[in-house]
């Protein structure tokens, strides 16, 4: 008689189906998840940044006017201050100090060169300041010296010391209006790139102009100060 056999029960699998399928997919998923994730756009606009820009803009020209201003018809070495001198052909331009010292004598600034044969040199530099100086050579005072004629405050000097701070003032304007063209196309690019809203958008561009015309008020004033000065 045969013996029976206990029927075991059927092995079941030690993971289904479905989970080997979410194992297996599982790495590659979250690698795909990863490659769409969009890089984060940094944002460009920086209204600090413009208005920086823009105060520099407005200190070098007041600076500048007021220099003009100082000059009419005064007789003083830091009127020579800016002069640069090239001695020889291909030389780097150099603070004139640097090659002869200045003096006031009466009603003219007298300078006197380290080396006399740099005269010729110092002469050029001063006429290409642009300053409204005469140099003139002074053999009798010795070897290597000038006078340096400043002209009197007259009612064409000082017209044109008027325009050259108009053109002061020019182009510290210039220098507003790139300094918002760049702050615009960064505000584009923000806008673009959804960092902003448009309601948000629209508070920074408004902000922006605030900036650019409070500057320029500030140039403006520096002209009608000059102004003021100069021809009353």
């Amino acid at each position: 008689m045969a013996l029976c056999q206990p029927q075991l029960p059927a092995a079941q699998p030690l993971f289904t189906s479905c989970v080997l399928a979410k194992k297996k997919g599982g790495k590659h998923a979250d690698k795909a998840s990863h490659a769409a994730a969009p890089a984060e756009v940094e944002p460009q606009l920086d209204l600090d940044e413009t208005a920086k820009h823009m105060s520099s803009s407005v200190a070098r020209c007041r600076e500048s006017v007021q220099a003009l201003v100082g000059s009419l018809g005064r007789v003083d070495p830091t009127l020579l201050d800016d002069v640069r001198v090239a001695a020889g052909k291909g030389a780097k331009p150099a603070p004139l100090h640097n090659f002869a010292t200045v003096g006031v004598r009466d009603s003219v600034l007298l300078l006197t060169a380290y080396e006399p044969s740099t005269l010729k040199h110092i002469e050029k530099a001063i006429y290409a300041a642009n300053k409204d100086l005469t140099p003139e050579p002074a053999p009798e005072e010795g070897e290597g010296v000038l006078y340096v004629h400043v002209p009197k405050a007259t009612g064409e000097t000082r017209k044109a010391l008027v325009q050259k701070c108009v053109n002061e003032c020019e182009h510290a304007k210039a220098a507003v209006r790139s300094a918002r063209q760049a702050a615009q196309k960064r505000l584009k690019h923000d806008t673009d790139a959804k960092i902003l809203s448009k309601n948000e958008s629209q508070k920074e561009a408004k902000k922006l102009e605030d900036i650019t015309k409070k500057h320029t008020s500030q140039i403006d004033q520096v002209s009608a100060d000059a102004h003021k000065r100069l021809l009353h």
